[in-house]
């Protein structure tokens, strides 16, 4: 499975979680209207966390930790 999540009207809605290809999660995120919005982790294929923070209409959004570090975008 590399994808796993809902559909409304033709778009992702909801939580969606995709997979690498070994079976590891490689990234979960709540979308609406067929964009990314709220909260976003990602993942590398061993299973540590690569980056996690906010999201508002895909763009990156508040205080996110990336490759162990914070940083800090626009407000959501």
């Amino acid at each position: 499975m590399k994808l796993k999540g809902t559909v409304k009207d033709w778009e992702l809605d909801g939580l969606v979680e995709t997979y690498h290809e070994n079976g590891q999660l490689d990234s979960k995120g709540t979308f609406k209207d067929g964009k990314l919005n709220g909260p976003t982790e990602r993942y590398h294929e061993n299973g540590q966390l690569r980056e996690k923070g906010t999201l508002k209409d895909n763009e990156k959004c508040g205080e996110w930790l990336e490759q162990g570090e914070t940083v800090t975008y626009d407000p959501c």
